[in-house]
């Protein structure tokens, strides 16, 4: 069975919530066939900022888009170690020098996010692209080595 993606900032989330567990206890049950991004109002507790992800693929690559507006593209950094793909970043308030604020629902600061690609994402592939307050990764699908021919040389006996 596949590797699915999982977002690797939610397990301390688990023991909290009633909900979470039994999603966890199903998730087990079917081998880990539905991904942590099914539940994303669980994401946001004891958090300031969780940009919020949609992640598809297709037989070529994975697609991620992330939610960062306000966000400016040189302050999102990305960094993959092993299959552990992280982004992370800050949202910096404008501040105006004799400006009083009365309703401040918006939030700022940094945030990072950290998820686990599946195995056939090809990482050294990923291409980012910020445009509208959305940052949307596309990464290949590497051919899985069962699906490769090779040949075989023969030797003699």
């Amino acid at each position: 069975m596949p590797t699915y993606f999982r977002d690797t900032n939610l397990p301390t989330m688990a023991s909290l919530r009633g909900v979470s567990q039994l999603h966890d206890d199903i998730d087990n049950l079917f081998g880990g066939l539905f991904g942590r991004t099914f539940w994303p109002t669980l994401e946001r507790e004891g958090k300031g900022l969780m940009p919020q992800v949609d992640f598809k693929s297709d037989d070529k690559q994975y697609t991620m888009t992330v939610e960062l507006p306000g966000v400016a593209p040189e302050e999102v950094k990305i960094e993959v170690t092993g299959r552990e793909l992280t982004i992370s970043g800050e949202k910096k308030e404008e501040v105006m020098d004799k400006a009083k604020t009365h309703v401040q629902e918006r939030r700022y600061g940094s945030f990072s996010r950290t998820m686990t690609l599946p195995e056939d994402a090809d990482a050294d592939t990923i291409r980012a692209v910020a445009k509208n307050g959305v940052l949307t990764l596309e990464i290949a699908r590497k051919v899985a080595e069962a699906n490769k021919p090779r040949s075989i040389e023969v030797q003699k006996g």
